[in-house]
């Protein structure tokens, strides 16, 4: 039977599938080599030999993946970044307490980088100056300060500068954090409870929501619903 008979026609699509599959196996090498370096310096850290290099793939064959330096940075930090603000708009989007939706996505973000220090330090040397984590998670959290505001659960005079104060602290947490060996019982629930009081929640509610059994984070949804201002209940 020749090779363009029936049975090369049936091979064909297996053949398609594990090309397919083993380019997936190299990108996701390259992203997580790139997370590494991200990790360890910061995105200033990557360069195309290093990531080459760190892969064990050939120079040429970055370029069969990205175009750039710059297109592989932006894809880990909407790869790590976006997947988590996703997950946690799965997680909130029923919950009706602008205080619990606030203190769920801070101690999500904090037990992460706990539980992973890569992912941690990846956020943290990235920084707050960096318009991929704050064009990610910054929509994110004004919408949900906004939305404590809007149902009278939050006292705050400027949702934006509020924002910027979530991320800066939540940066400084998980530095200080991931940078010492002193850590207190549940970090997350401690860090969670000083911003609740920092929106306006009074200390010992703000106590109270802070340690409530946490739910898991569910899985990425297969159709993420746009980031937009929360509807107030009963209106």
């Amino acid at each position: 039977m020749s090779a363009s008979g029936p049975k090369a026609t049936a091979d064909a699509p297996a053949r398609s599938g594990l090309r397919e599959r083993k380019a997936e196996a190299t990108r996701r090498r390259l992203l997580a080599a790139a997370r590494d370096l991200m990790s360890a310096g910061g995105p200033e850290a990557v360069t195309i030999g290093g990531l080459t290099a760190r892969a064990d793939i050939g120079l040429g064959t970055f370029y069969n993946y990205f175009r750039s330096r710059d297109e592989i940075i932006d894809a880990v930090i909407y790869d790590v970044v976006e997947t988590l603000g996703q997950r946690l708009d799965a997680l909130t989007a029923d919950i009706e307490d602008a205080a619990e939706v606030y203190s769920f996505s801070l101690r999500h973000l904090m037990h992460t980088a706990i539980s992973d220090p890569v992912w941690g330090w990846f956020l943290v040397r990235l920084g707050i100056a960096h318009e991929g984590l704050v064009g990610i998670l910054g929509p994110r959290a004004s919408r949900d300060l906004q939305y404590g505001v809007d149902t009278g659960r939050f006292a705050l005079a400027d949702v934006p500068l509020a924002s910027a104060m979530t991320f800066g602290s939540l940066l400084s947490a998980m530095r200080s954090y991931l940078s010492s060996d002193d850590h207190p019982d549940d970090a997350g629930a401690a860090y969670a409870e000083h911003l609740l009081r920092m929106v306006g929640i009074p200390a010992r509610e703000a106590r109270e929501i802070a340690h409530r059994p946490l739910p898991p984070l569910p899985p990425v949804p297969e159709v993420p619903p746009p980031v937009e201002r929360r509807p107030v209940p009963g209106r």
